[in-house]
C-alpha cells in the first residue's frame, strides 16, 4: 500500500496536512483550487509519508 500526503494552502496563507491511502495509480503533484492549492505527494512507506507531513507542519 502507498501513503500520500495531501497538504492545502489556502490564499490567505493557513495550511493544512494530512497522510491518507493513496489512490490506486496517485501521483504527485499540484492542483489549483479557487481558494488554496492542493499538494500531493506520494510514499511507498507510512512512516516516510509521517515525517514528510511532520516537516508540513513545521514550515
Amino acid at each position: 500500500m502507498k501513503y500520500a500526503v495531501e497538504a492545502k494552502v489556502f490564499d490567505n496563507g493557513r495550511m493544512v496536512a494530512r497522510v491518507r491511502p493513496a489512490r490506486d495509480g496517485e501521483e504527485s503533484g499540484c492542483t489549483e483550487t479557487r481558494s488554496c492549492d492542493v499538494w500531493v505527494d506520494v510514499f511507498d512507506s507510512e512512516v516516510e509519508a509521517i515525517r514528510f507531513c511532520n516537516d508540513y507542519k513545521r514550515a
